[in-house]
């Protein structure tokens, strides 16, 4: 099977979605039997000691009946080992090899090579050799990430929602009858009131653990955010019986219009400095930046595939932003030009509500420049007269 795929190289991985796009990338190739090659090498790993091992490996699989399978296992230990024996040491994060011949069709075979340093260190030094590649210890990378804990808090209804990388999602809705306020005087409306009160508590209580059954199960929580309309927010941490683990947690209580999904989104964007680790928020920072750009330096910007990649090409970009929903291919080739160039790139997940504006509005791909709009139109112009002459 043929595919779009990024050139063969090094990549150095910088944020979870780039990540995300490598593997889905990395599932695609099939090899003819055990012959694609999957090497993790963490930092600690002397590279002497791998090449002895390839080696090894290369020496074993001479003893392969099937020609096909001999051939490209050991060329490819052989193209492994000639591109490690220039390298003092992996990376401080360590680096995953994947290499063999993709197989296109029965007899029609595609030379794959790449060198993925990720975001994360990798912790073990591991050999495969596969049908497909092993790309798990990737994936862990994709799962182990920082996560937010967001309560969205009014009067008898709360969502419970969860932060993690370029996205949010709720988990829980809690609905409890807690009845409005009531207009008669008198000993009726005292005791309306003291009922209310005892219902509106029983529904902080029930609240409460729902959130300590969900957060306490989440290792990575980094931090809980309470919001709400009025008082209810502070009542709900005041009454609920939030479990003191998490009420350490809580980085912020701030105001939000309801207990949906508006207010999640209404809560992230009132609490951003205290989840500004969150790739989520970094990406809406990101498109605030572009948005800017747009309205108030409209001469400094440029958007659509030919003019970004144009201003990348020239190294006139100061900044490219590209979204997640072009593909992984886009993604990693505009990354790996971006690298040679030392330009910045920033992918907005699909997750981001600004990724439809960024596809919608301007084509899924902007530049910011570090010169006029105008100097890279003559640059264009000029290389098209050169080109014609």
């Amino acid at each position: 099977m043929s595919f779009n795929r990024p050139p063969n190289g090094v990549y150095y991985v910088k944020t979870a979605t780039e990540l995300r796009a490598f593997v889905n990338v990395l599932k695609k190739f099939r090899g003819y039997a055990t012959t694609l090659i999957t090497l993790y090498i963490n930092s600690e790993r002397p590279i002497p000691d791998v090449l002895n091992l390839l080696r090894s490996e290369w020496s074993t699989a001479a003893n392969i009946k099937d020609k096909t399978t001999r051939t490209h296992v050991q060329d490819t230990l052989e193209r492994i080992i000639n591109n490690l024996k220039g390298e003092a040491k992996a990376p401080e994060n360590g680096m995953a090899i994947f290499a063999g011949f993709h197989m296109i069709n029965q007899g029609n075979y595609e030379w794959v090579y790449y060198v993925v340093v990720p975001p994360q260190p990798i912790y073990t030094f591991k050999y495969i050799c596969d049908t497909a590649f092993h790309t798990e210890i990737l994936e862990e990378q994709l799962h182990a990430g920082v996560t937010y804990g967001i309560v969205v808090v009014e009067r008898g209804e709360a969502v419970i929602a969860l932060l993690k990388g370029g996205q949010w999602e709720v988990v829980k809705t809690v609905e409890f009858f807690v009845p409005g306020k009531h207009h008669a005087g008198g000993q009726s409306a005292n005791r309306f009131k003291r009922q209310t009160e005892h219902l509106a508590e029983t529904f902080y209580k029930v609240l409460a653990e729902e959130v300590n059954k969900i957060f306490l199960q989440i290792p990575t929580l980094k931090g809980i955010i309470v919001a709400g309309p009025g008082p209810t927010k502070e009542d709900f941490l005041e009454e609920g019986g939030l479990d003191y683990r998490l009420k350490d947690k809580v980085l912020a209580v701030v105001p939000a219009c309801c207990a949906n999904e508006y207010g999640v989104v209404e809560a992230i964007r009132n609490a951003q400095d205290q989840l500004k680790e969150s790739e989520y928020v970094k990406a809406k920072e990101v498109m605030d930046k572009v948005m800017f750009y747009a309205v108030k330096k409209s001469d400094y910007i440029v958007y659509g595939r030919d003019r970004t990649l144009k201003a990348l090409q020239m190294g006139m970009a100061e900044l490219v932003v590209i979204a997640e929903e072009l593909g992984e291919d886009v993604v990693l080739d505009v990354v790996m030009k971006a690298e040679e160039k030392g330009i910045k790139v920033e992918v907005i997940p699909k997750g981001v509500e600004e990724s439809k504006t960024l596809m919608q509005a301007f084509g899924g791909y902007v530049a910011l420049l570090s010169t006029p709009v105008w100097v890279l139109e003559q640059q264009i112009a000029a290389e098209a007269a050169t080109t014609t002459s």
